[in-house]
């Protein structure tokens, strides 16, 4: 399918290396009639270096300017017409400065798929670019940027609702803040339910440090956990089984995440500690539970109905190719 607005257009797209979506929204791209040199936008990527950028991100500076200006070297001729970054955590001012001295006739965008406080000083780099997205509503109103939700991706597309389930609850995600205590208290609550819970951790050392950390963990084993990433195939597998599909966003951030939007396009019901959702055109309560993640409660009678499907123009407004079209200012 090409799109009018990105026929023929060049693209230089700098995004984290996160569950495949930046191989997903490449494709798209294509799809859509661009071409596109895709990097990782991360100059580090053991597990410990990503730990250290998150308290001194300094530190790496000269091993990230040296990683951004041995990409330019090979690149510096292409003529893009679009340089998006996502989340943009590891340019330097001097990388940011030079990229726009290069590739002054190109548009500069920023998407923000992480909220500005989780990445220390990102709001002094906003000054490089011309135009910026977030998919925070909070950050939207306090920085004056676009607000854009962020997507489902087409495997996520669905026709038909499946209404013969399997499980009543499904969860497949990252155990990370207080996600893994509000998983079990669900689980006591809904004894009598069919619940399906695939809780990832990045390794063993991780669950080790949560162990003597984290109260929670204190009866766990490690055998508990999964230490490898489902693939994408099986979570829409167990997500079409579901009638509905728990989702535990981090505290410190407000906006919407991938699997909220993911069972939008599934049209799935959601349980959901994102209280913010309810300021968003796809909620409605029959649909989406919020509930307290300090003290967790969700009424039996939200898993009696089933899914109100949205209007269409609503629906398609969070694909991944609208998406595009909007961190790119290219709605033509």
């Amino acid at each position: 399918m090409y799109s009018p607005a990105l026929k023929d257009k060049k693209i230089l797209f700098f995004s984290q290396y996160f569950f495949g979506y930046e191989n997903k929204i490449k494709k798209k791209m294509q799809e859509m009639g661009a071409s596109v040199d895709l990097f990782d936008e991360m100059s580090v990527k053991s597990a410990k270096d990503r730990a250290i950028l998150k308290v001194a991100p300094d530190i790496f500076n000269k091993k990230t300017e040296k990683y951004y200006f041995d990409i330019l070297k090979n690149i510096k001729l292409n003529d893009y017409d679009y340089i998006l970054f996502i989340d943009c955590e590891m340019p330097t001012a001097r990388v940011l400065e030079e990229y726009r001295n290069v590739f002054n006739k190109s548009i500069f965008c920023l998407h923000m798929w992480d909220s500005v406080k989780n990445l220390r000083k990102v709001e002094r780099k906003f000054r490089f670019f011309d135009w910026i997205t977030t998919f925070d509503r909070e950050d939207s109103l306090q920085y004056g940027i676009k607000l854009r939700p962020l997507f489902f991706s087409d495997e996520y597309r669905s026709k038909k609702e499946n209404k013969e389930y399997k499980y009543d609850i499904s969860f497949i995600g990252t155990i990370h803040s207080d996600r893994y205590r509000i998983i079990k208290e669900i689980e006591k609550q809904f004894q009598d339910k069919k619940i399906y819970i695939y809780p990832y951790l990045q390794s063993t050392f991780i669950y080790y440090f949560y162990k003597a950390i984290k109260p929670e963990f204190r009866h766990s084993k490690v055998t508990d956990f999964m230490y490898e990433k489902m693939p994408a195939n099986d979570i829409v597998k167990i997500v079409s089984q579901s009638k509905a599909v728990l989702d535990i966003q981090h505290p410190s951030q407000s906006g919407l995440t991938m699997r909220t939007l993911e069972m939008i396009g599934m049209k799935k019901k959601i349980i959901t500690t994102n209280q913010d959702i309810s300021h968003y055109d796809i909620y409605n309560s029959q649909n989406i539970a919020i509930i307290d993640r300090k003290k967790v409660h969700i009424n039996s009678a939200f898993f009696d109905s089933d899914n109100v499907e949205l209007p269409k123009e609503i629906y398609e407004e969070y694909s991944i190719e609208s998406w595009i079209r909007g961190v790119l200012n290219a709605n033509g």
